[in-house]
């Protein structure tokens, strides 16, 4: 898919959620990409043991509703906070169904969302993602990823060097006699290096089910 055609589609939850997402993901983060790039409509925090639903959509399916409310969106005289409800209402339900969702529209509330894309391996079923959503107050989240195709990244790659030698030196005993001692040692260094990687990108929609 075409990256400007991509950034339509990233930025079309500004019409949904009413703010606009960053979709990059940090290099070096000590939080998940997901919260890293997560955009809140509301926040009710579930219990820590509420049990939560991890769904995949394929961006097949998902893309095209993305696009076609985002062009929607672009032919609108008034910007999103002041479009009338019956249309927040519609625009909800266009999304709901391209997520596979099939719940009345007025059965589910749009928690927030997350974008992002990376060449790290992400698994959206490793508990991160879920211990986020309770944290946010979903009790589904769907998500969708779509290959990017090849990129450049920088990786760290240890570099390691060996050197050997002798020393000698006169000894201090009443004889003085040359001592003599050969070594070896090794010390590995960490190098920027330019690779090839494969680069995916990520959305999830965190939903409350009433």
């Amino acid at each position: 898919m075409p990256l400007r055609s991509l950034g339509r589609a990233i930025v079309l939850a500004s019409a949904l959620l009413g703010s606009v997402v960053a979709s990059s993901l940090p290099t070096a983060c000590t939080t998940s990409p997901w919260q890293a790039t997560y955009t809140a409509l509301s926040t009710e925090p579930l219990s820590p043991t509420a049990d939560v639903r991890i769904r995949a959509v394929s961006w097949e399916r998902l893309e095209p509703g993305l696009r076609d409310l985002d062009a929607e969106a672009a032919k609108s005289d008034a910007p999103p906070e002041e479009w009338p409800a019956d249309l927040r209402s519609k625009r909800q339900a266009t999304l709901l169904d391209a997520l596979q969702v099939t719940r009345d529209a007025g059965g589910v509330d749009i928690i927030g969302r997350s974008a992002f894309k990376t060449t790290d391996t992400v698994e959206p079923e490793d508990g991160q993602l879920a211990a986020l959503a309770r944290q946010k107050g979903a009790n589904l989240v769907v998500y969708s990823r779509s290959y990017l195709g090849k990129t450049e990244k920088i990786v760290q790659e240890p570099v390691t060097t060996y050197s050997s030698g002798s020393e000698s030196w006169w000894g201090s005993d009443a004889r003085r006699r040359r001592r003599h001692v050969d070594f070896s040692e090794t010390s590995t260094s960490w190098v920027p290096m330019k690779i090839q990687a494969d680069e995916h990108f990520f959305v999830a929609y965190f939903l409350r089910t009433k």
